[in-house]
């Protein structure tokens, strides 16, 4: 009876205990303390190339997936002077978003310091240093066919960079028009070989 008891107890504390904070709060948490006027320019800048609305800044600004092990910010706002590299990569997300294929609020990496990228695991050329890539999540991996065939068509005008960390996990960048897997290279592309086989690798190889 007195296990039940403390059972009972234990359950009442964790149901009364409040939620952590989802992204979208802790994004109003962090800009409260951002640099207000350079935050203001950037989206003024993303604004006037009318690129504004195509991700949500709580995900633009998202640093890494792994910010909490590498004890990083969440978000980072790129410098003034690489600010404007982001344009031409939120232009080919728009596109996939009409399509619907992506979703914008899924970005997951943007901007990332050298150090920050470092820890990520990202190659030392890698295009978030730069603020020209995004890295997203996919809905599910029915969107890689329909992915892979804009690449093939529509990726060699727009210089579309897109590289698979696992079936749903992708890096968009607009560096030129090329593809490649878990292991940066083009043979483990989905565009090249069948879904599921970069699933297969190893997670911690080092990515753009």
């Amino acid at each position: 009876m007195r296990r039940l008891f403390l059972l009972l107890i234990a359950l009442l504390a964790v149901a009364c205990s409040p939620s952590p904070p989802d992204a979208g709060q802790r994004y109003d948490a962090w800009r409260q303390h951002a640099d207000a006027g350079e935050l203001a320019d950037y989206e003024r800048l993303l604004a006037q190339a009318g690129v504004r609305e195509v991700v949500p800044m709580s995900a633009l600004l998202r640093s890494s997936r792994r910010w909490r092990t590498c004890d990083a910010p969440e978000f980072l706002l790129p410098p003034r002077e690489k600010a404007a590299a982001i344009v031409p990569v939120l232009r080919v997300i728009a596109q996939l978003e009409r399509l619907g294929i992506v979703e914008g609020g899924n970005a997951r990496s943007g901007y990332r310091s050298v150090e920050l990228n470092h820890c990520s695991g990202g190659s030392s050329r890698s295009r978030h240093l730069l603020n020209n890539a995004l890295d997203f999540d996919l809905v599910d991996d029915t969107r890689v066919q329909a992915l892979c065939d804009f690449w093939r068509t529509q990726g060699s005008s727009l210089g579309m960079g897109l590289g698979f960390y696992t079936p749903t996990m992708i890096h968009i960048d607009t560096a030129g028009h090329r593809t490649w897997g878990t292991d940066h290279h083009r043979g483990t592309s989905l565009c090249v070989s069948p879904v599921g086989r970069s699933s297969d690798a190893a997670p911690n190889r080092r990515t753009p």
